[in-house]
């Protein structure tokens, strides 16, 4: 650190050229002893000069361009650091020799790894929902956003579960969250690859349909509610505990349409449930 220290008046903010002004000087040494001795002796000998001076110009371009190369690592490593800094993904790092750049490389590569792992769980846990492990508001917002990014468009349904409150209140929580799981589950083996559901909040569930009409959603959501029904999570007297469900077609990107399309399917919900009707 003596040396690194030492040389930081030159060039304090670019260790590359640094480095480069200590080489240029390096390379330039028995350039400037020669034309100190001729200075000396009051003799200039042209030719030798003109040889050295040759020599010390290929010299300096040989040693700028390895020297640029050999700390290629160092500021791939630090790109990467930088990028494991701000929270961002690291994007993979090549592999290095069996040296101190090459230690360094797999050094970096060992901690953006460890980073790209961190960070994936930390997205999943905070798009996840806990109890049903479908995506939660979060999650599906972001899916969603995507998905309309690239164009796609579909039809929204709401679902929310019939008596949940009574569910709970008579049965216990337990048993409320057992429905919910059913729910979420049966959601999860009703629908494709390419339609994005969630846990919107308490009882209710978010689904987009990628590129289907209300006719063809209302299809899929009527299976999944008779598969609830087949085997059911909770009975009220009697009765098995099942969901309500609204539709909506959203067909355009932005944050308002999709309001706009989540009042629609929330009124057409309740409409559902004051005439009793569960899809």
């Amino acid at each position: 650190m003596r040396i690194y220290n030492a040389t930081r008046f030159l060039f304090p903010r670019s260790y590359r050229l640094r480095v480069f002004a200590i080489c240029f000087g390096s390379v330039h040494v028995p350039l400037i002893t020669f034309l100190v001795v001729q200075g000396l002796r009051g003799e200039w000998e042209w030719s030798t000069f003109a040889a050295l001076l040759i020599a010390t110009l290929v010299g300096t371009i040989v040693a700028v361009i390895g020297l640029a190369g050999l700390l290629a690592p160092i500021e791939l490593a630090m790109a990467r650091l930088a990028q494991l800094q701000a929270g961002e993904p690291v994007d993979e790092c090549p592999d290095g020799g069996e040296d101190l750049a090459g230690d360094l490389l797999r050094a970096t590569a060992g901690a953006a790894q460890s980073a790209n792992q961190r960070i994936d769980l930390l997205k999943g846990v905070a798009s996840t929902d806990t109890l049903t492990g479908l995506a939660n508001r979060r999650g599906f917002l972001e899916s969603l956003q995507a998905s309309m990014r690239r164009g796609d468009r579909g039809t929204l349904a709401l679902l929310d579960g019939d008596r949940f409150k009574q569910v709970n209140d008579r049965l216990g929580h337990g048993e409320g969250d057992r429905l919910l799981k059913t729910i979420a589950n049966k959601i999860r083996d009703g629908i494709r690859e390419t339609d994005i559901a969630a846990r919107w909040g308490g009882d209710e569930f978010v689904i987009f349909f990628d590129g289907l009409d209300r006719e063809a959603a209302e299809a899929v959501v009527t299976r999944v509610h008779a598969a609830v029904l087949r085997r059911p999570a909770a009975l009220l007297d009697g009765e098995p505990v099942a969901f309500s469900a609204g539709f909506a077609e959203l067909s355009g990107p932005g944050r308002a349409a999709l309001d706009k399309a989540m009042a629609h399917a929330d009124r057409a919900l309740y409409e559902n449930k004051g005439r009793r009707v569960s899809v």
